[in-house]
């Protein structure tokens, strides 16, 4: 009866141990399982490379502002019937040499359209304060601004913010806006046609 007894509380005890080991050996396999499943991606280094400036060639001249700003008067190229582009002042009517932009009735701010040098910085009575800045042989002529942020021999950058729109006697009616005029080698230019083209395809 011992002996029986005995052995039989021996296979007990082994299927225990049997069944601890199936247990333990299932929980280790799901959970090894699991954590492979659950492993991070290996991390992807994200090397810093140097920002490289573009060539004055491939640099396209941008618009004089960053707002959805409208036509308000077009340039005249000195065609027959182009009065819309005619400016009337004094009882005289003069064609536009530039052109004018509005944003409603704001003061929007006036951004360069390339990079270059201020040339000149000065406050007309007729048009208002205006900044001129140069690239080799191209000036751009930004007028009618009621605030001016640069001065002669500062170095400019395509975009940088150099004033904001404003108001002047010689077109009044159009309140705030900005009037811009573009030369190359002296020739006056066509604002319209100079935007997103560079100095290079300008020759």
């Amino acid at each position: 009866m011992y002996s029986y007894t005995n052995k039989r509380k021996l296979s007990k005890k082994k299927v225990f141990l049997s069944l601890t080991c199936l247990f333990v050996a299932g929980v280790a396999y799901f959970t090894y399982d699991y954590m492979n499943k659950q492993k991070p991606a290996a991390p992807v280094f994200k090397e810093e490379l140097p920002v490289l400036a573009l060539p004055d060639s491939a640099k396209k001249i941008g618009l004089p502002f960053t707002v959805q700003a409208t036509t308000a008067l077009d340039f005249f190229d000195g065609k027959q019937g182009d009065i819309e582009s005619m400016t009337l002042f004094e009882g005289v009517y003069r064609g536009n040499q530039g052109m004018d932009y509005t944003f409603g009735e704001e003061a929007f701010e006036v951004v360069s359209c390339y990079d270059g040098k201020v040339s000149e910085v000065k406050d007309d009575p007729i048009f208002g304060q205006s900044v001129s800045i140069a690239y080799d042989d191209m000036v751009f002529t930004y007028q009618s601004l009621s605030e001016v942020l640069v001065k002669n021999g500062d170095e400019i950058k395509n975009g940088e913010v150099i004033g904001k729109a404003g108001k002047n006697i010689y077109n009044k009616e159009l309140g705030n806006h900005l009037h811009i005029v573009v030369t190359k080698g002296g020739q006056i230019r066509d604002p319209e046609s100079v935007y997103g083209k560079t100095i290079e395809e300008l020759k």
